[in-house]
C-alpha cells in the first residue's frame, strides 16, 4: 500500500473540507449557530465533506496499482476522521463561529 499517498491525500482533503465548510458557514450565515436553526441546511452542509472525501478517494483509486478499492475506502475514511478531528480543534480555537449548539439550545434561542 502507498501509505504516504493515503495519509497525504486524507490530510489535504481534511484541510480543504474544514476550510470550505467553515467559509460556507461563516460567509453565508455568520456562524454555525445561525445555520443550525435550519436542520436541513446543517444536514445539507455535509455535501461538502462528502464530495471532497469522495474526490480524494477517486484520486487514490486512480493513482494506485494494487488494492485500489481498499486504498480508496481507506482514503475516504481517513479523510472523514481527519476532518472531524480538525473541526474539533478549530471549534476550540474559534468557539463563537464554529460550535454547533445542541438542539434544545437552538430551539429556546429563537
Amino acid at each position: 500500500m502507498r501509505w504516504k499517498l493515503l495519509v497525504l491525500l486524507s490530510t489535504c482533503a481534511a484541510l480543504l473540507v474544514l476550510t470550505l465548510w467553515s467559509v460556507f458557514a461563516i460567509a453565508v450565515f455568520g456562524s454555525t449557530r445561525m445555520m443550525a436553526r435550519n436542520d436541513w441546511l446543517l444536514a445539507g452542509s455535509l455535501v461538502i465533506p462528502l464530495a471532497v472525501a469522495a474526490c480524494s478517494a477517486v484520486f487514490a483509486y486512480r493513482h494506485t496499482a494494487r488494492r485500489r478499492k481498499t486504498q480508496a475506502v481507506l482514503t475516504f475514511v481517513l479523510a472523514w476522521l481527519f476532518s472531524a478531528g480538525l473541526y474539533l480543534i478549530a471549534s476550540q480555537i474559534f468557539p463563537e463561529q464554529l460550535i454547533i449548539p445542541r438542539t434544545s439550545e437552538v430551539r429556546h434561542g429563537r
